[in-house]
């Protein structure tokens, strides 16, 4: 039995890539421009600030196909309006990215930093893994909190019951 490999193979990521885009943008188009300085608590992150922490993440990816090493960006989150489209634009941006890298740059270590500090030096596969995971963990923060202010809750991993009464 060959030794587990923790990366997988991009082919896989590509494909993952490609669906849990459609429903993270369908999460952040359902947001109202009330949620975007909402914050469970006084120490939580606001939603607006969570949401492009899922497009940071997208850039970050980016980068990294490009470079061997990529620096956390500090930009402000935009407001309501552009939230959707700079994810459009980050989510476009990887995904042409991808279909370049190949199984070999996928193994290879890359190094995620922010300022002087090393965040991350791990294969780029792992590196992709963790941010795409935690794109669906702040989405799915997210998408609790559509309810309570007033908008639908779209399909995510099947129909829900405001798309599908």
């Amino acid at each position: 039995m060959p030794d587990f490999d923790p990366t997988g193979t991009v082919a896989f990521f590509r494909e993952r890539h490609r669906a849990e885009t459609i429903t993270t943008a369908n999460v952040l188009r359902a947001m109202t421009p009330d949620m975007m300085d909402y914050r469970l608590h006084l120490e939580s992150s606001p939603l607006g600030a969570i949401a492009w922490t899922i497009v940071r993440c997208l850039r970050i990816c980016s980068q990294l196909t490009r470079d061997a090493t990529a620096e956390v960006p500090r930009d402000p989150t935009p407001s309501y309006q552009e939230l959707p489209p700079a994810f459009d634009r980050a989510a476009q941006d990887l995904g042409a990215a991808l279909l370049g890298v190949t199984q070999e740059q996928w193994q290879q270590q890359r190094v995620v930093r922010a300022g002087s500090h090393t965040l991350l030096d791990q294969p780029l596969g792992q590196i992709f893994w963790l941010f795409h995971a935690d794109s669906i963990h702040h989405r799915g923060q997210i998408s609790v909190f559509l309810r309570p202010f007033g908008a639908k809750v779209p399909s995510i991993y099947g129909p829900s019951g405001d798309v599908h009464p």
